[in-house]
Parts: structure tokens; sequence; C-alpha cells
């Protein structure tokens, strides 16, 4: 079980409302941004009839696909947006929903160069085999039995075979304090790797203990226990110096189609929720049977 990020729902009414596209572009003139815009904003307002949503296209631009423009749809129902893909002729006759795949790409490869390595909290050597990709909250309950997984399993059986990096990815819209501890767990990678693994694995061993008002002193605690700056981290915390870093992170995330937590990619390979050892011990060995 996970928890949800965004409004699925509103993805389920739009699939359903975009069963009827054409095989390929119309054959009419090309039609204006604005005048498809109003097409598409006109068609899911008469399609889908969910009281209270609103419809609005923010962009249309040319595509890969010959003759097919690609646009992006905001659905949004009180303070909750939805952002849609979709793909129009560029006659403004025909639409379909969703992304456009090259059947020439490696997809794995497509969704590993999305993910950023460099200069992340990681552990194992960079040239291992296997690299393991977590997007993670700290105050999901989920996240934290995957953690004790992870590593007292994982990382222990696997060693230097196994590259882990740590993404942050709080549930803000459930959980008061998960963007704080994921500011502090970064503001413990200021200081070094090994003070963000500190971090780590002191707001998951304290995950019952913690709640939005006593955050910043337990994290405090982390810090001292583990030999960081205090004064340093705690200048960070408050001022939320590394907030930008915990939203690059949700970046990447909303771009792989993360929506969920605890999410993994495991060389690529999307693996959701909190998962037994068998589960990562399967994708991690078929993968390294792969590379011999």
């Amino acid at each position: 079980m996970t928890f949800l990020r965004h409004l699925s729902p509103l993805i389920l009414l739009l699939a359903a409302a975009c069963g009827r596209g054409g095989a390929g572009g119309g054959g009419g003139p090309a039609a204006n941004d604005a005048a498809v815009s109003q097409r598409v904003v006109d068609y899911f307002q008469k399609t889908v009839t969910t009281p209270g949503l609103t419809f609005k296209v923010t962009k249309v631009e040319d595509s890969e696909i010959p003759d097919w423009r690609k646009g992006n749809l905001e659905v949004s129902l009180g303070q909750q947006t939805q952002n849609v893909a979709f793909y129009v002729s560029r006659d403004g006759r025909y639409l379909f929903r969703g992304d456009a795949v090259d059947l020439t790409v490696d997809p794995l490869k497509l969704v590993r160069d999305k993910i950023k390595l460099d200069g992340e909290p990681s552990r194992g050597p960079a040239d291992a085999k296997v690299t393991i990709v977590e997007y993670s909250d700290f105050q999901c309950p989920f996240c934290s039995r995957v953690y004790t997984t992870v590593e007292s399993q994982v990382l222990k059986e696997y060693g230097d075979k196994v590259r882990f990096v740590f993404k942050n990815y709080p549930l803000t819209s459930i959980h008061s304090w998960a963007e704080d501890a994921a500011v502090a767990s970064e503001c413990g990678f200021q200081q070094g790797n090994d003070q963000f693994w500190t971090m780590y694995n002191g707001l998951f061993s304290k995950q019952g203990e913690i709640n939005k008002d006593n955050l910043a002193g337990k994290a405090a605690e982390i810090a001292e226990a583990g030999g960081l700056d205090v004064a340093k981290f705690k200048e960070c915390l408050e001022g939320k110096k590394s907030l930008d870093a915990v939203k690059a992170d949700e970046s990447e995330a909303t771009a792989l189609g993360v929506n969920s937590t605890p999410t993994f990619f495991v060389n690529g390979r999307r693996l959701s929720g909190a998962q037994t050892y068998e589960g990562f011990k399967q994708l991690i060995d078929q993968e390294l049977g792969a590379k011999g």
C-alpha cells in the first residue's frame, strides 16, 4: 500500500474521455495555438462532467511525431492541480492523451537519463553493476518499513555490487513535517555525504517520536549525536537553505511519473511500495545476471 500524491482520479476520467483519436494527423490546414487550445478545453468541458473541474491548456508546441503537436492540459479541482500531456494533429482535428513512445530507444535508458546521480547522497561504488534510486518521505510509514529492509538486508547482502542513491519526495498534502525533514537531510548533506546518511538513519529511526512541533529539536539532536556542526545545521534548517535541493528531487520524480512513496528504480526498472527483500532480490539478480 502506498500514498498517492496527486489526483489520480482525474487521469482516469481523462483516459476515459480521450479514447477516440485518429491514427495519423488530419489533412486540413494548420490550426493556430489559440484555436487548438479552445477546442481541447471545450471537448473536456463537455465530456468530463465532474463538478468543479476546470481545464486550461498551458502549452502547445511541435512534437517528435510528424504532423502532430504536443501540449499540456492543466486540470484543477479546488486547490489541487494535475498536468496531463496530450498530442493533437496539426490541423487541430484529432487528439490523443499520453506520451509518444520511440520503439528504437531503450526505455530503461530513457528513465536512467532523467535521474541525476552525480552530487547526490549515495552509498556504494559509482561503477557498481546495479544502481538503486529511492524517492522517499521521512514521515511515510511504508518508507520507514522498507528502510529496514534496504538497510538490514539489501545493502548487507549485495555490498559493493550495488550503489544506493536517495532522493527526497515529501508528500506535503498528507504529511505535515515531511518537507522539514527532507530539508534537514539536505542540510546534513551540505556538510558531507556521511552527514547526510547520519540524518537519514536518525530521521527514519526516530520517525515515531517526531512531529511538526519537535522536528527541529529532534533533527538537531541527531545532528549533534552524529558529529555535525550543529550551529551550521540549525542555521540551514531554520532558513530552509536546502529547500531548492528538495524541490529539484521533487521535479525529477514528477518527470519520472512518481506519485507515491516509496518508489525505487533499479537500473531504471521501477519498483513501488514497501517491497520485501525478495522483491529487490529478483530485480537485482536479474540485472547482475544481465551484466555478467
